[in-house]
């Protein structure tokens, strides 16, 4: 007996070790780097829950709090009311809705370790999990629920909400939504070298509102680890690159925001604004970011890093390119990279010019990668030229 109760003593405390802790949350989903998100500010009963850029407004924020039975509350901070299976249903494609709180099992969820900083999130009433509807990459998809089987858009970090004083020129953060409050912070800028700091590293974690002085850019901002977004984030003068993304199997995102570079100031000659180096992951460039000044690329998968491979997936849409720049999207074609672009808006853009989709022939570090030229409706380059028209 004693063996017994000692079993489900370190039972008890193992499972509380797993549990996430009581507190103020912005929920972002594995498969795209994009949070629950009450629509449209909504603070009546019935409004509907999907996912949307993570902008970490009160409509995102929710306070996740453990009830007497294991299973959490989740409670939208700009309306006070509850996530709420819809209508009681039990089946799978039950919509997920706010409402009052109750306390019944269909606003009860238990919140499930999946390891690598994701969570389940899986209803009392029905036990089925809430899903990323049709496994969309886009702003915008629904959040229902259905069965659970572990894919990425069932799986979901809790990012705690945090304050503006985190966010500071040299700060790593992780498993944090921090709106940096609009403040200007930077290192310094040597050149086009790739050996200086990022003046953020962001692992599992998101930004807004901030600006990277001119003459501060460094190497700008790195993800390395899960998924990344930088929301309205403005770079005064790209230093070596504006962000690079390094992390394994998760998202970069950018949202919004604009990226300026000089064709005689602190970083040297144009280059690309967007680096991506981790394989088998994504950056998505979307909600009108604006690029201005001079550059070479919006974004390229690396053409020589070390262990070279992939796949890298880029997905760019609604973007604006008030700039004079040589190309839009560099893949790895032996790689299996693609670029998804649609509705791209170019300054003084032409058939053709600049080009939009370029594929080339990755190679590993040491080498020169071999450009083959640009192409439109390719595996790996998903744009036709329907998506891109003149700003």
């Amino acid at each position: 007996m004693r063996k017994i109760l000692i079993t489900l003593a370190l039972l008890a405390f193992c499972a509380n070790a797993a549990a996430i802790s009581s507190g103020r949350y912005v929920i972002v989903s594995k498969l795209n780097g994009n949070a629950l998100d009450v629509n449209s500010f909504d603070t009546s009963d019935g409004a509907n829950v999907m996912t949307w850029f993570t902008l970490g407004y009160n409509n995102q924020q929710f306070d996740v709090t453990q009830l007497s039975d294991g299973s959490y509350s989740i409670r939208p901070v700009h309306s006070g009311k509850s996530l709420d299976v819809w209508e009681w249903n039990t089946n799978d494609g039950a919509e997920v809705r706010q409402w009052t709180y109750t306390g019944g099992d269909n606003q009860r969820w238990w919140i499930d370790d999946q390891g690598s900083g994701y969570y389940s999130i899986t209803s009392k009433l029905s036990n089925k999990a809430i899903d990323v509807w049709g496994m969309s990459m886009y702003a915008g998809a629904d959040a229902r629920l259905y069965t659970y089987w572990g894919g990425a858009g069932q799986l979901w970090a809790f990012q705690q909400v945090g304050s503006s004083s985190e966010c500071y020129a040299g700060a790593s953060i992780s498993g944090r939504f921090v709106d940096c409050g609009g403040k200007t912070i930077g290192l310094s800028c040597v050149g086009d070298s790739e050996s200086q700091p990022p003046v953020i590293t962001l692992n599992n974690a998101s930004i807004r509102n901030v600006k990277l002085a001119a003459n501060g850019g460094s190497d700008g901002i790195h993800c390395t680890g899960g998924n990344c977004t930088m929301a309205d984030v403005v770079w005064n003068d790209i230093c070596e690159d504006a962000a690079t993304n390094k992390s394994e199997g998760g998202t970069m995102t950018i949202v919004g925001g604009s990226a300026y570079n000089s064709t005689g100031g602190y970083g040297g000659k144009p280059d690309k604004i967007f680096q991506h180096n981790s394989k088998n992951s994504t950056t998505i460039i979307s909600g009108g970011f604006t690029a201005t000044g001079t550059h070479g690329k919006l974004w390229r998968s690396c053409g020589n890093c070390s262990n070279n491979g992939g796949p890298r997936n880029a997905l760019i849409y609604d973007v604006n390119i008030n700039a004079s720049i040589g190309s839009i999207a560099g893949v790895n074609r032996n790689f299996g990279d693609r670029a998804t672009i649609r509705d791209l808006r170019i300054l003084n853009y032409s058939s053709g010019n600049p080009p939009v989709c370029e594929e080339y022939q990755g190679v590993q570090s040491g080498s020169s990668s071999t450009k083959y030229g640009a192409y439109w409706n390719t595996s790996n380059c998903d744009v036709s030229t329907s998506d891109v028209t003149q700003y």
